[in-house]
Protein backbone atom coordinates (compact mmCIF):
# COMPACT_ATOMS: atom_id res chain seq x y z
CA UNK A 1 0.00 0.00 0.00
CA UNK A 2 2.84 2.39 0.83
CA UNK A 3 4.47 1.55 -2.50
CA UNK A 4 1.25 2.50 -4.36
CA UNK A 5 0.99 5.81 -2.48
CA UNK A 6 4.65 6.53 -3.19
CA UNK A 7 4.21 5.83 -6.91
CA UNK A 8 1.08 8.01 -7.11
CA UNK A 9 2.84 10.81 -5.22
CA UNK A 10 5.84 10.59 -7.54
CA UNK A 11 3.57 10.78 -10.58
CA UNK A 12 1.77 13.83 -9.19
CA UNK A 13 5.07 15.59 -8.44
CA UNK A 14 6.50 14.69 -11.86
CA UNK A 15 3.32 15.95 -13.55
CA UNK A 16 3.54 19.20 -11.61
CA UNK A 17 7.14 19.67 -12.69
CA UNK A 18 6.54 18.75 -16.34
CA UNK A 19 3.29 20.66 -16.80
CA UNK A 20 3.89 23.58 -14.43
CA UNK A 21 3.67 26.23 -17.13
CA UNK A 22 0.37 24.84 -18.42
CA UNK A 23 -1.03 24.76 -14.91
CA UNK A 24 -0.08 28.44 -14.45
CA UNK A 25 -1.80 29.23 -17.75
CA UNK A 26 -5.09 27.73 -16.54
CA UNK A 27 -4.76 29.02 -12.99
CA UNK A 28 -2.73 32.26 -13.14
CA UNK A 29 -3.46 33.30 -9.54
CA UNK A 30 -1.85 30.20 -8.03
CA UNK A 31 0.80 32.21 -6.16
CA UNK A 32 -1.62 33.52 -3.52
CA UNK A 33 -3.36 31.41 -0.89
CA UNK A 34 -5.21 28.37 -2.11
CA UNK A 35 -8.77 29.49 -1.34
CA UNK A 36 -8.26 33.01 -2.70
CA UNK A 37 -6.58 31.57 -5.76
CA UNK A 38 -9.44 29.19 -6.37
CA UNK A 39 -12.02 31.98 -5.97
CA UNK A 40 -10.14 34.19 -8.40
CA UNK A 41 -9.75 31.38 -10.93
CA UNK A 42 -13.45 30.50 -10.75
CA UNK A 43 -14.41 34.17 -11.25
CA UNK A 44 -12.04 34.42 -14.21
CA UNK A 45 -13.43 31.24 -15.72
CA UNK A 46 -17.02 32.43 -15.19
CA UNK A 47 -16.27 35.81 -16.78
CA UNK A 48 -14.57 34.17 -19.74
CA UNK A 49 -17.46 31.75 -20.19
CA UNK A 50 -20.03 34.56 -20.09
CA UNK A 51 -18.08 36.65 -22.61
CA UNK A 52 -17.75 33.69 -24.97
CA UNK A 53 -21.47 32.94 -24.70
CA UNK A 54 -22.34 36.60 -25.37
CA UNK A 55 -20.15 36.67 -28.48
CA UNK A 56 -21.69 33.44 -29.75
CA UNK A 57 -25.24 34.67 -29.18
CA UNK A 58 -24.52 38.04 -30.82
CA UNK A 59 -23.02 36.29 -33.83
CA UNK A 60 -26.04 33.99 -34.09
CA UNK A 61 -28.47 36.90 -33.86
CA UNK A 62 -26.58 38.83 -36.54
CA UNK A 63 -26.61 35.78 -38.82
CA UNK A 64 -30.35 35.29 -38.26
CA UNK A 65 -31.06 38.96 -38.96
CA UNK A 66 -29.06 38.81 -42.18
CA UNK A 67 -30.85 35.68 -43.34
CA UNK A 68 -34.28 37.15 -42.50
CA UNK A 69 -33.45 40.31 -44.43
CA UNK A 70 -32.38 38.23 -47.43
CA UNK A 71 -35.56 36.12 -47.25
CA UNK A 72 -37.73 39.23 -46.97
CA UNK A 73 -36.07 40.85 -49.98
CA UNK A 74 -36.23 37.67 -52.07
CA UNK A 75 -39.88 37.09 -51.22
CA UNK A 76 -40.76 40.72 -51.99
CA UNK A 77 -39.01 40.48 -55.36
CA UNK A 78 -40.74 37.20 -56.11
CA UNK A 79 -44.20 38.52 -55.22
CA UNK A 80 -43.67 41.70 -57.24
CA UNK A 81 -42.53 39.66 -60.22
CA UNK A 82 -45.57 37.36 -60.02
CA UNK A 83 -48.00 40.26 -59.63
CA UNK A 84 -46.52 42.19 -62.55
CA UNK A 85 -46.45 39.14 -64.80
CA UNK A 86 -50.02 38.07 -63.96
CA UNK A 87 -51.86 41.40 -63.94
CA UNK A 88 -51.81 43.01 -67.40
CA UNK A 89 -52.87 46.56 -66.50
CA UNK A 90 -49.86 46.99 -64.21
CA UNK A 91 -47.58 46.38 -67.19
CA UNK A 92 -49.39 48.97 -69.26
CA UNK A 93 -49.64 51.74 -66.66
CA UNK A 94 -46.39 51.96 -64.69
CA UNK A 95 -46.44 54.64 -62.00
Amino acid sequence: MIIKITIIGALVIAGGILFGSEIKEFFPQSTSTGVDSLKSDVKTLATHTIQTAEKTIESSVETAETKLTEIKQNSTDFVEEKIVSNIPFIKENPQ
